[in-house]
């Protein structure tokens, strides 16, 4: 063996690298006193095995001989004086991991005054002030130097298996979230004028903001792998958990009231990471109460259930979180996210090997790569499109688009038949030639409104159709009354037309087109919508509403509006279908099933065959979710697979298994919360070598013959 695939071996042996579920007990400095055996027995019986507990920053829960730490007074009344000690102990023996939760985010007022120069400078010159707490700042010497100071000394003292750590961030709102700005301290503006000419910005309104947040997010980031690298360097086997450069990646799922609400939100966030960084175990940390200030309000049982399935589903480790010891709080949650991570546990050996094997991408916009509102509408577009693939059972994966260009990432594209790129206008020449090398070797990228469009109208992909944009894009209100077509609309100069016709809503773009391209179907340009004894007029323009190319082995499709946007908008089958009709010539449906579109269908594989998960969202509500409609028994038909048995995890209970010509028919039971379908196949080695590649059947394009022609 080479000394990097023993060094690879070795990272690969760690307790993280295997599937692992947490309970998170954020605690008081009232809770140092708590019994250790009875929070163990309620984790347990939860069906975790990690605790994540609070150990240091804020309030140290053991006696800390640190200066700028401040001891819980409460560990005067515990006998031992150290719940750490305590906590540690206990775990291990009974088999547990321990993760020490650590907020350098505050410090008391006493370590305030001692060092000024460690905290949050205000635009008007005034520190962050929080019940007694003041902010400090990442660019200081707290975060920077002192950090390794709290770490060694809890790594000397106890046999953690983990840190933790929480606000790991720069602070621009407080806990009552008013925007107190962009720190101003000493530190701050001396790490910003090594990189920028600059004075720092104030908040979102100044025109350098974004290149603030690009400094705040290198600055965290530079941080965590020093701290990383310490801690690696003296305890190996002792993970840390961050959102990102970290050997877990940290994901939390909450429901912060006054935000925009997306029910798939964290079955998302878990395939961007999983699919992104393959290597890097991913922990969803799920709310079990509303909103921070509310503390004490259980969240509502059936979304706290879908925070987990969704992770698990996707690949994630489930982790619960509470506030104080178990018990404490009543939340009316914590049953049912019980259910969850007791069932993780029960198939470990499930969850220990499962990997995605759809063949569809959606790739993810980026939030600190284009200007707030550029980010907002392309988020729409991102989520129509998700929401289309998702209610017709298209399994599918989310890349994260800043992840395009990462080492091995044309590797990892390879296994897609399709990848959509949603109205995300300049990817960078970097990402364009991944794409296209993409396209060349065989895959398909489907492109919709300006991706992929410079400001100034050039076409970064070498693969695409298009040879320039002709204009800014129409957008909004400049797109009422415009409607696409696939079909031939011979009537249309005596006002008649054949269905469907679509809406054009959000953005749309002109283009020049290259030779050999082939454009399908026509844009209907506005014609008078009222009133309605004028509201008449529509013409077949000239403008095609899809056009495909090939190029290499594989193409380029572009639909040159914002089908997504229309979607979300509208929410019509006809837009739907729309878009469908491009995606479903350029995949192998190894899947079909005759449940309603309220059921999510996540397909994987795992060391002995097909995984499916089927996820009931009859629950949804405008802001979470409710109480499910029970589902009676559907169908799923496995094309071109051949299985010999296949069960039902959830309902604990075999599957009859019948064939229809070289297709698997599975007649399942009744549908509740979730169900995991496990089937074994006939030639499991050959499955799971081809994972990407489960059927030979392409899947029926949707909707009527297309108006097509060819651009020579």
């Amino acid at each position: 063996m080479t000394d990097d695939a023993r060094r690879d071996a070795n990272r690969r042996s760690r307790w993280w690298h295997r599937p692992f579920s947490v309970f998170q007990t954020n605690l008081q400095e009232i809770d140092a006193t708590l019994d250790v055996d009875a929070a163990l027995d309620f984790i347990e019986d939860y069906g975790a095995d990690t605790w994540l507990l609070n150990t240091g920053g804020i309030v140290s829960f053991h006696p800390s001989r640190l200066s700028f730490q401040t001891p819980s007074p409460y560990l005067a009344n515990r006998l031992s004086g150290d719940l750490v000690g305590d906590a540690v102990t206990a775990a291990h023996d009974r088999g547990l991991k321990l993760i020490a939760r650590l907020d350098f985010s505050k410090v008391s007022t006493r370590v305030a005054q001692e060092h000024p120069e460690w905290l949050y400078v205000s635009p008007d010159g005034q520190p962050q002030l929080y019940n007694t707490l003041y902010s400090v700042c990442p660019s200081g010497a707290y975060y920077q130097e002192r950090t390794f100071d709290i770490l060694d000394e809890i790594m000397d003292r106890y046999a953690i298996d983990g840190f933790f750590f929480n606000w790991f961030n720069f602070n621009e709102r407080d806990y009552s979230r008013r925007y107190l700005g962009v720190c101003q301290c000493t530190s701050c503006q001396e790490r910003y004028a090594a990189c920028s000419d600059e004075s720092l910005p104030v908040g979102p309104e100044s025109d350098n903001y974004r290149d603030w947040l690009k400094f705040s997010f290198e600055t965290t980031g530079s941080l965590t792998k020093r701290i990383a690298a310490h801690v690696s360097s003296r305890c190996p086997d002792v993970a840390l958990v961050l959102r990102r450069g970290a050997t877990i990646a940290y994901q939390e799922a909450n429901n912060a009231f006054g935000t925009d609400v997306w029910h798939h939100e964290t079955g998302e966030a878990v395939s961007a990471h999983v699919n992104t960084s393959p290597d890097v175990p991913v922990m969803v940390n799920s709310v079990a109460f509303v909103d921070m200030p509310y503390r004490m309000a259980g969240e509502q049982p059936e979304r706290f259930a879908q925070y987990l399935i969704q992770a698990i589903a996707r690949g994630g480790n489930p982790s619960t979180y509470i506030m104080g010891p178990p018990g404490r709080i009543p939340y009316a949650s914590l049953p049912s996210g019980r259910e969850v991570t007791q069932f993780h546990r029960q198939h470990i050996d499930v969850y220990t090997s499962l990997e995605s094997a759809a063949t569809i991408a959606v790739v993810r916009p980026d939030r600190l790569g284009m200007p707030p509102h550029r980010y907002a509408t392309t988020r729409e577009e991102y989520r129509g499109i998700y929401a289309s693939l998702q209610q017709t059972h298209h399994p599918f994966d989310v890349l994260a688009v800043e992840s395009l260009t990462d080492a091995g990432s044309l590797g990892r594209l390879s296994r897609y038949s399709l990848i959509v790129v949603p109205d995300l206008g300049p990817l960078g020449l970097g990402t364009a030639k991944v794409l296209d090398d993409y396209a060349y070797g065989g895959g398909h990228l489907l492109c919709t409104g300006s991706s992929a469009v410079g400001e100034d109208g050039t076409v970064e992909l070498a693969s695409s159709p298009a040879d320039a944009a002709k204009g800014k894009p129409e957008a909004d209100a400049a797109t009422w009354s415009r409607y696409a077509t696939l079909v031939e609309q011979p009537d249309a100069d005596d006002y008649c037309y054949s269905p469907p016709l679509v809406p054009v809503w959000g953005a749309n773009l002109s283009f020049a087109w290259k030779p050999g391209t082939t454009m399908l179907g026509s844009v209907l340009p506005p014609a008078p919508y009222g009133p309605p004894e004028k509201c008449y007029g529509h013409v077949v323009g000239a403008e095609p509403a899809m056009v495909t190319k090939m190029h290499g082995s594989g193409g380029v499709t572009v639909i040159p509006w914002t089908v997504g946007r229309t979607y979300r908008e509208f929410g019509t089958t006809e837009v739907r279908n729309f878009l469908l009709s491009a995606v479903t010539p350029h995949f192998e449906n190894a899947v079909t099933t005759t449940f309603p579109e309220h059921v999510e269908l996540i397909l994987g594989t795992d060391d002995r065959g097909l995984v499916l998960h089927l996820l009931n969202l009859t629950g949804a509500r405008h802001r979470t979710f409710g109480p499910h409609v029970r589902i009676p028994g559907g169908q799923v038909r496995l094309h071109g697979v051949k299985a010999p048995r296949a069960e039902a995890l959830v309902a604990a209970s075999p599957i009859a298994v019948r064939y229809d010509g070289s297709d698997t028919v599975l007649d399942l039971p009744p549908l509740e919360r979730f169900e995991v379908l496990r089937v074994a196949t006939l030639n499991e080695t050959n499955v799971m070598s081809s994972r990407s590649h489960l059927a030979s059947a392409v899947a029926e394009s949707i909707g009527s013959p297309t108006t097509e022609r060819t651009q020579s």
